[in-house]
């Protein structure tokens, strides 16, 4: 579900700022249906580090609202060209595991290949640049 399509009667916004010291403070803001691109401080929460903040504005806005129908978004506070910069290096990160996968994928292709052609382990680790010992792993 898409934020646009969310009722906005019952959704809520943690927005959560590092701390003087260590930990985030989270503000908590209720979406309101008559100003929504204004919406209302409806208290604080404390967390020690990211990972905890989508669990505390959880546990603020339940005290407040208990429907089944509550929506809530938690998030990091932080510069917008700052966290675009982290999001690049989440899918940057992705790339390099989807190719290291492929890159494995065609090594042991190869691997069986070059066996099949009556090379030797060494000449195959040779070709390859990868160790003796992980070929024989690839061959098996």
């Amino acid at each position: 579900m898409s934020m646009a399509d969310w009722p906005l009667e019952r959704g809520y916004i943690g927005k959560a700022t590092p701390r003087a010291g260590n930990g985030w403070q989270i503000k908590i803001y209720a979406l309101d249906p008559q100003s929504p691109a204004e919406p209302r401080l409806v208290g604080l929460a404390e967390c020690a580090n990211l990972e905890r903040i989508e669990e505390k504005t959880w546990e603020f806005v339940h005290a407040l609202d208990d429907s089944a129908d509550v929506h809530v978004l938690a998030a990091p506070d932080i510069d917008d060209d700052l966290m675009a910069r982290v999001i690049g290096a989440w899918k940057a990160m992705k790339q390099a595991k989807e190719a290291e996968a492929e890159a494995a994928a065609q090594i042991r292709r190869v691997v069986k290949e070059l066996r099949e052609l009556g090379l030797s382990v060494t000449d195959i680790a040779y070709l390859t640049h990868v160790s003796r010992g992980r070929v024989s792993q690839l061959l098996v």
